[in-house]
């Protein structure tokens, strides 16, 4: 092994302290050592003072005006303005780089011609910034044989992934955003996940699924935990119609969940849920809404977006290929909805696009990443930069139609194009210097030359084969989704700063997820039917203190208590009171209603950030909106056609009448006291001032109440 090998960081460092002056004897002897005894370090000696003795001279305004290279360079084009453009360096600190620069340049050529002189020159010279492990890097980039085993699927048809036969594809370690915390090594549990011979195949649901309760129970046991009881049916069911459905259940469809006394009820219920067109609308929301965000974009589609994600989960394709598309995606956004992804996050040099595809797909925040290594894991300046260069190929272009007889413009569209542009990306770290960057990802280096395509370059070395990050952001987002946290407390943020509260289970649930083939309905059918998932949300005094606002990671003895998201509310308020009869006979139309009457509460409750949880909190905005607002006037129609008119109109007992309002609203029937009180509050209400009875108003009173009450905005 090579000087270089052994520490790249102190020569990286040397050279740092060169060009800015501040090496000592002792410093410029070692720096002199490792030059002279290693090829590799010669070349990143010669190719680091090239780059900084021309930007110096440049930014000193003493050089040609001509670009550093002839390539065209790789930063972000607006749609208007297709002109490259080249970093520059401060100008308040110019006369002090053009001395460093005449130093620099000086010692560069002094060196280069002692080193043409002693020794042949490398072909191929190393990129700037040498890997710890260089020969695992070099191996990461050669071909290497795969394997293709076919995964049956019960959600969907089966489906072929790729298996890395050499070890370097499976990963490699180096200086970059997806540092991998080590692995827990994890006692053999009889039954659970233990095979005499490793296998690609997928273990049962059974055997997942009792894994889950096994690492739970064992946490309950540490902390001294009692669990809740068990969910009653009624709780259950309006927790899982809202969670995969979006919306609470109907009368019908409680009625017959709590008149069902098969064993398996819940079990089938999750798998038909799974298979309604109500599970790919539910999620395509969420993660539209997480993707590009509820505001508006002129240049984005979000109808084709939509679209995309809709026949995606509703096909269940698995989650690796979804993200490759994102990443990867071409063309026309109307008729490619995948490009709407990057096309929302392209300005600024794409680093929106950078910090996004890692907090969504990777579960790292790396937004601080682009001025400064972060101060609270392992992540560098220089990776964030690293996996922006892939996007640096990238701009989008409006383009406007015209009709071909008439020549009038037509609507247009925006077209996501990768540009023939090579090179490094450069920028600049706190001290002032500028640095360069080339595309890389996870310790693999990408040919940074015009021909290749970095971001399908991205899109396959974050997709194919086995990728425990990307299937653990998954795994830890949709645990979030169903609990109301993760594993840890920020679902973006998975670093070493962030502990996971089970990370053998995230691991495990990792690994049978990647043997699943990424299989989405698979892993929300193991989350549905564990036991966790199974309790009720009522704590007592032997799980008060599990609760993670008090700022502890969860252990998931309960139901944490969540609030409706804006689009589960309004659906729900239109399951519950059939308020909205909106006439369309598609499901871009009906989409469109719901965006209307989502408008206003994206500016009342300022969620126009992007931030899909910033949406129904219980404010009071939230509750003079909806009880003020039109749609619940419609509720509290009784004319003919009405869900309230049917209701006061039919010929049942006062009993079944507030039974059905009930399990309308909160998918439950009344207790024996709330019946009471009810009944009571009907009476009072049914006779006004004037002596005459007002049944009607009575249980408007009543549906109103109801509509406004706590347990119904919430998913407990």
């Amino acid at each position: 092994m090579s000087t270089v090998q052994q520490s790249p960081a102190e020569l990286q460092l040397l050279l740092d302290g060169l060009c800015e002056d501040r090496l000592t004897p002792d410093q410029m002897s070692r720096l002199e050592h490792l030059v002279l005894t290693s090829s590799e370090a010669r070349w990143q000696y010669l190719t680091y003072m090239d780059l900084h003795g021309t930007l110096y001279w440049d930014a000193a305004g003493a050089g040609s005006p001509e670009p550093l290279s002839s390539q065209e360079m790789p930063v972000y084009v607006a749609p208007e303005e297709i002109t490259p453009t080249v970093p520059s360096a401060s100008k308040k600190r110019s006369g002090q780089r053009m001395s460093l620069a005449i130093g620099a340049l000086t010692a560069c050529l002094a060196i280069m011609f002692f080193v043409v002189w002693q020794q042949p020159v490398p072909v191929n010279p190393p990129v700037v910034t040498v890997p710890e492990t260089v020969s695992k890097n070099i191996a990461a980039v050669i071909p290497t044989e795969r394997v293709r085993s076919t995964i049956p699927r019960k959600h969907g048809p089966p489906i072929s992934i790729d298996q890395p036969v050499n070890e370097h594809e499976a990963g490699s370690s180096g200086d970059s955003l997806l540092v991998q915390e080590p692995k827990p090594v994890l006692e053999p549990k009889p039954d659970v996940f233990t095979t005499d011979t490793p296998s690609p195949s997928l273990v049962s649901s059974e055997t997942v699924i009792a894994r889950i309760n096994d690492e739970l129970q064992t946490r309950w046991n540490v902390l001294s935990l009692l669990p809740s009881a068990r969910a009653d049916d009624s709780e259950w069911l309006r927790r899982v119609y809202l969670d995969i459905m979006g919306r609470v259940p109907t009368v019908s469809e409680a009625q017959a969940f709590l008149a069902d006394k098969r064993e398996q009820k819940r079990e089938t219920l999750v798998d038909e849920l799974l298979n309604d067109s109500g599970y790919a609308r539910n999620f395509t929301t969420k993660w539209t809404n997480l993707l590009i965000g509820r505001s508006s974009n002129p240049q984005v589609n979000r109808e084709a977006f939509e679209k995309f994600l809709r026949v995606s989960f509703a096909g269940n394709r698995p989650w690796n290929q979804i993200v490759a598309d994102l990443i990867s995606a071409e063309g026309n956004n109307s008729e490619n909805g995948a490009t709407n992804f990057l096309i929302a996050h392209l300005n600024n040099d794409a680093t929106p696009a950078t910090a996004v595809c890692s907090k969504l797909f990777l579960g790292r925040q790396v937004h601080c990443n682009q001025c400064h290594n972060n101060p609270y894991d392992k992540t560098k300046q220089l990776a964030f930069w690293e996996l922006n260069s892939f996007f640096q190929q990238t701009t989008s272009v409006y383009r406007q139609r015209r009709d071909p007889n008439t020549g009038r413009l037509l609507s247009g569209f925006t077209e996501l194009v990768t540009r023939d542009a090579g090179g490094p990306t450069y920028f600049e770290t706190q001290n002032g210097l500028m640095q360069v960057a080339y595309p890389r990802y996870d310790g693999k280096v990408v040919d940074s030359s015009p021909e290749t395509n970095r971001r399908s370059e991205l899109a396959r070395l974050m997709t194919t084969g086995e990728q425990p990050q990307l299937a653990a952001a998954f795994i830890n987002r949709m645990w979030e989704h169903f609990f109301g946290i993760g594993f840890t407390r920020n679902a973006d943020d998975m670093g070493p700063h962030e502990p996971a509260s089970h990370p053998e289970l995230l691991a495990s649930l990792s690994e049978q997820f990647m043997r699943s083939g990424y299989d989405i309905k698979q892993l929300i059918h193991w989350i549905c039917l564990s036991e966790p998932y199974q309790l009720s949300s009522r704590f007592s005094e032997s799980n008060r203190n599990d609760d993670p606002s008090l700022g502890d990671l969860p252990a998931f003895s309960r139901m944490y208590v969540k609030p409706m998201t804006a689009e589960q509310t309004y659906d729900s308020f239109l399951t519950a009171t059939k308020a909205h009869q909106v006439g369309a006979v598609d499901w871009t139309q009906a989409e469109r209603n719901r965006q209307q009457w989502l408008r206003q509460f994206v500016v009342a409750f300022h969620t126009d950030e992007n931030d899909e949880k910033m949406a129904f909190e219980g404010s009071i905005g939230n509750a003079l909106s909806l009880m003020n607002g039109p749609l619940i006037d419609k509720a509290l129609d009784t004319s003919a056609g009405s869900f309230l008119g049917e209701i006061v109109r039919q010929k049942s007992s006062e009993a079944e009448k507030i039974r059905s309002l009930c399990l309308a609203t909160l998918s439950r029937p009344p207790s024996p006291s709330e019946f009471s009180s009810m009944k009571k509050m009907l009476r009072d209400a049914s006779v006004s001032h004037d002596g005459k009875p007002h049944l009607n108003e009575a249980y408007q009173d009543l549906f109103w109440a109801l509509l406004n009450s706590n347990e119904f905005a919430s998913v407990h």
